[in-house]
């Protein structure tokens, strides 16, 4: 996208009436939001009248094809004197309670076992753990207690 450095406000007027027909689309998104970056600096945005806000915003939904409601979103947050950029993307993601070791234990005693639920399944892993002393089951027995440490009550056992 070409910078708006050396447009006035009459030759961007000029250009809007002259390419109604026209419709531009900006390239990736960080290219977009930087070229709105640098316009909206370069024109001076927060000291313009009403009439020039228009007409610049105008001009940014011409150029970049964003919709109205981008554009304000955009133009805002250049107003708030936060620079124009894309929002990181951060997925949320559920914290990993069990390893990768835990998972294929786990699925070789389900597998063992007949898919049993999961409370017959704890119970298994925490008899192997304790009463047949195999090392290996502590770590996944230990995740599946509560946070403090203490085992989910049974059934039988209330």
């Amino acid at each position: 996208m070409q910078a708006a450095e050396g447009l006035s406000l009459e030759q961007i007027r000029a250009f809007l009436e002259a390419s109604n027909e026209v419709e531009f689309r900006g390239g990736n998104r960080a290219e977009i939001y930087g070229w709105v970056n640098e316009t909206l600096r370069v024109q001076h945005y927060e000291e313009l009248k009403r009439a020039g806000r228009g007409l610049i915003r105008r001009y940014v939904e011409k150029m970049t094809g964003l919709s109205r409601a981008q554009t304000t979103r955009l133009i805002t947050r250049y107003q708030r004197g936060e620079a124009v950029k894309p929002p990181t993307y951060r997925p949320h993601r559920f914290p990993q309670r069990y390893t990768r070791e835990d998972i294929a234990l786990l699925a070789a005693v389900d597998e063992a076992h007949g898919t049993l639920s999961g409370p017959a399944t704890r119970k298994l892993l925490e008899r192997a753990c304790y009463d047949f002393g195999e090392a290996g089951y502590r770590g996944v027995q230990e995740r599946l207690c509560l946070p403090d440490g203490e085992p989910v009550p049974q059934a039988d056992a209330l």
